[in-house]
């Protein structure tokens, strides 16, 4: 009966001391590839009344569990009419990791009627991350911005 509760034991502790995924580990600069499969520039959304391109976007994560996006898209009318952009925005967050999951949410402007969180949520891969819900079409590719020294 002891040797099979430390049997027990042992791989309950080999199960829960795996690396756990920390702010620090996703610190860093992330750029956008690919939206829905498709490579930039893509549609990054759609309204009635005008198809959103995202031409650039790119997502800095701190290891205070803050960030920021910044997105560069341009705007075509569904009824026809000028493309307007390229418009650049950036947007600042805060983020939390959630069984392997890395959760963002957007700062809500005050007075504004956000959406409650999470409006992004990503998981990691071996270049960079996978965005695998948000209000955008998915999956949101991004691949690790090596930054020299």
């Amino acid at each position: 009966m002891k040797l099979r509760v430390m049997a027990c034991l042992s791989v309950a502790l080999a199960l829960n001391c795996g690396d756990a995924l920390g702010p620090e580990d996703i610190a860093g600069t992330y750029a956008l590839q690919q939206v829905g499969g498709d490579h930039l520039p893509a549609v990054f959304y759609t309204t009635p009344t005008a198809i959103v391109r995202v031409l650039a976007d790119t997502l800095r994560f701190t290891a205070d569990r803050r960030g920021t996006s910044t997105t560069v898209t341009e705007r075509e009318p569904v009824a026809g009419g000028p493309v307007t952009g390229p418009l650049r925005g950036e947007t600042s967050f805060g983020f939390r990791i959630v069984e392997g999951r890395i959760e963002v949410a957007f700062d809500c402007p005050i007075d504004a009627d956000c959406v409650a969180p999470p409006h992004l949520v990503l998981k990691r891969t071996g270049t960079g991350l996978e965005g695998v819900f948000a209000f955008t079409r998915t999956p949101l590719l991004y691949s690790r911005v090596v930054v020299s020294p």
